[in-house]
């Protein structure tokens, strides 16, 4: 086993539980690596640090698996995945579909895993959890009994460091459709050509928390929808009108056959095309919404891109103030975690106060406990969700 020799002093990080090895944080290296071995971190007395696996990444050289001297090998990884497992059991009764491991959040750095019902979407998002894959199946199969395993490795990091993007069944067999039940609500999965893994899982607290504030009299504007999960909270609380947006037609589909699974009957329709101009458009021909929630794709991938996404969301926020009643609520959500609160909060600000809105916060919501937020690894917090009222007299 080689051992990463850490310049003095970047050993406290590791200690306190942050797993990720810079190259810049790297003094010496003593034996061959290549990417996925297993190494020990040490400083510069050799002390063990911690141990984990090499990643030829354009930031990170070593994710840490751990601070204990203790073996990497097939019975660890399904440690931890059962672990993670069992974490989320009670989650089941409130969904049939939960995010079973989560990256960093649950020690393994780069393994994405989510069950969606009896079948499970698997991601591995960097070169070096490669070497892991078959343990990682062998463990989902042992400890989830799934009726079916679907790779979605089709992320554009693993291009960057140098192996090929997979999709495809691993196991078993997966459905066209699969039917997550979620809050009283029901919505067709497509792992196979779905976003993301098949659905975003994590607006699941954002979707229940905006409901109370929902009722027959309200005009719902769902921009960036996706396959509806904010729209069908919408239809749920019979709302008068709701209007979903998105860009991908495929999206739209599913926004579609969701609709008909909950046996809607409500005003609903929805609009393909680039958000911006879309709501131009709905500000020429004069309309006015009491709810207009802005989920956008993660599209800030680095920290030097902040001003270009907070540009992008005042802008948005100031199209939706001109579609908003006075008394509407806004919320603001972002998945980028280079983009902080208190970013969407000052642009929020800034596109209310330009259109004369005075606000008021009635919420503030996190992603769900089955994406765990480590306090000791800030990026593990990347979702957040600013609802705010207009309050003018």
């Amino acid at each position: 086993m080689a051992n990463i020799i850490l310049k003095k002093g970047k050993e406290n990080k590791i200690r306190n539980f942050y797993p990720n090895v810079f190259k810049d944080e790297v003094e010496s290296i003593l034996g061959n690596v290549e990417n996925g071995d297993i190494v020990d971190v040490c400083t510069q007395d050799m002390e063990f640090v911690g141990r984990g696996y090499v990643t030829d990444s354009t930031s990170a050289y070593v994710r840490v698996l751990t601070t204990k001297d203790e073996k990497i090998d097939k019975t660890f990884i399904l440690n931890r995945i059962k672990s993670a497992y069992e974490k989320r059991k009670h989650l089941y009764n409130e969904t049939n579909c939960v995010r079973a491991f989560f990256s960093e959040g649950d020690g393994i750095p780069g393994l994405i895993i989510d069950k969606f019902d009896k079948y499970v979407a698997v991601q591995f998002r960097n070169s070096g959890i490669e070497k892991f894959r078959q343990e990682i199946i062998n463990a989902i199969k042992k400890v989830m009994k799934p009726k079916g395993i679907y790779e979605r490795s089709d992320v554009e990091n693993r291009t960057l460091e140098g192996v090929e993007q997979k999709t495809g069944v691993i196991f078993g067999e997966i459905p066209d459709r699969i039917i997550m039940e979620d809050n009283g609500l029901k919505y067709n999965i497509d792992i196979i050509e779905g976003q993301k893994t098949g659905f975003f899982l994590d607006q699941r607290d954002s979707r229940k928390f905006i409901r109370k504030y929902l009722n027959q009299n309200t005009r719902f504007l769902d921009v960036f929808s996706s396959s509806g999960g904010f729209s069908m909270a919408a239809l749920k609380e019979n709302c008068q009108k709701v209007v979903a947006i998105d860009k991908e037609p495929h999206a739209l589909e599913l926004c579609k056959e969701n609709y008909s699974l909950n046996e809607y009957t409500g005003n609903f329709t929805t609009m393909e095309g680039d958000a911006f101009l879309l709501l131009k458009t709905l500000i020429g021909r004069g309309e006015k919404y009491d709810v207009i929630t802005l989920d956008p794709p993660s599209l800030i991938k680095r920290k030097a891109d902040i001003h270009k996404g907070r540009d992008f969301f005042y802008d948005l926020c100031d199209d939706s103030f001109k579609l908003l009643e006075d008394g509407g609520i806004l919320g603001v959500i972002t998945c980028a975690y280079h983009i902080s609160l208190q970013d969407l909060i000052e642009v929020t600000r800034m596109a209310a106060s330009k259109n004369g809105k005075l606000l008021q916060v009635i919420g503030i919501n996190y992603q769900p406990e089955d994406h765990p937020w480590i306090l000791h690894v800030p990026e593990t917090l990347y979702l957040k969700a600013l609802w705010v009222r207009i309050i003018n007299n």
